[in-house]
């Protein structure tokens, strides 16, 4: 029905049409015919047209066996004119585009500015970026308190490794300043992180319950996390699980279980784990 009020001249049937092609919702996803309304959209003036059309653009570039630098550059300056047409879906992923100097020379500032423009539009992707570009001083000097707001932003708009990143930027001012207070909302973030399905937010609770960081150390839930972070492809989730396992905290102890988690590890990347897959689990 979509598809018949586009092709009637409907604007708004052709909106809502596009992304249903793009993620191939009610039927075969069609990246081509995708781009084809995207671009009527966009040269009809739609911002969130010319956004689509750079979306659809960046996929079919990555797609290749090759990267395909034409169409990155394409989808640069389409996302870069969807900004301009206020789509703050393209401002966020020109910002992206600017500050990685991906299909074009790098522009970190312009980047960080179009970064900061979408987050406060709530682009949540955004936040996280233009929090890591305050965080490590890409575009300007080091913010670290800025960094924290946009990551805690990006964090409250379901950004998990937002969440985890906040998380650590919580515990090293603790262990920059001495003040233990910043421990719990530490902990809170680490838990929203691993709720999100971010394996790293989970080894993190975990490790931190474990050793009372802060916090009441507390065994089974810190092997509940350890576990859950391992089911989501966390390789130190998985060895931290592994030593747990074998060591009987939190959780019975079992020897075999411990191997297969060590083990898990090692496949995931954990070269620590490789060489220690048949030894006892580590008791440290």
């Amino acid at each position: 029905m979509f598809a018949r009020g586009c092709e009637l001249g409907n604007a708004d049937a052709c909106h809502l049409l596009v992304p249903m092609l793009i993620e191939g919702r009610g039927g075969a996803q069609l990246l081509d015919v995708a781009a084809e309304v995207a671009q009527i959209l966009c040269e009809a003036g739609s911002g969130q047209g010319c956004s689509w059309q750079a979306n659809v653009l960046s996929r079919q570039a990555a797609s290749d066996q090759q990267i395909n630098h034409e169409n990155l550059i394409a989808a640069r300056e389409l996302y870069l004119q969807g900004c301009d047409l206020d789509s703050m879906e393209a401002c966020g992923q020109a910002g992206a585009l600017l500050a990685t100097g991906t299909g074009g020379p790098p522009d970190p500032i312009k980047g960080y500015d179009l970064l900061e423009r979408a987050c406060r539009a709530e682009q949540w992707q955004a936040c996280a970026n233009v929090a890591v570009m305050a965080r490590d001083g890409l575009a300007h000097d080091a913010d670290r308190a800025a960094a924290r707001d946009y990551f805690g932003m990006a964090c409250d708009g379901g950004i998990a490794n937002a969440c985890n990143d906040l998380g650590i930027m919580w515990m090293q001012l603790s262990d920059r300043s001495g003040d233990e207070r910043w421990r719990d909302p530490a902990l809170l973030v680490f838990i929203a992180s691993c709720d999100g399905g971010d394996g790293a937010g989970c080894s993190n609770a975990a490790r931190q319950l474990r050793e009372g960081r802060g916090v009441p150390t507390d065994f089974v839930r810190a092997y509940d996390f350890a576990s859950r972070g391992c089911e989501a492809n966390s390789a130190r989730a998985c060895l931290l699980a592994s030593d747990m396992r074998g060591a009987g905290e939190g959780v019975e102890g079992d020897a075999q279980t411990a191997r297969a988690l060590r083990q898990k590890a090692c496949d995931l990347g954990q070269s620590s784990a490789c060489a220690m897959v048949d030894a006892p689990a580590r008791q440290d």
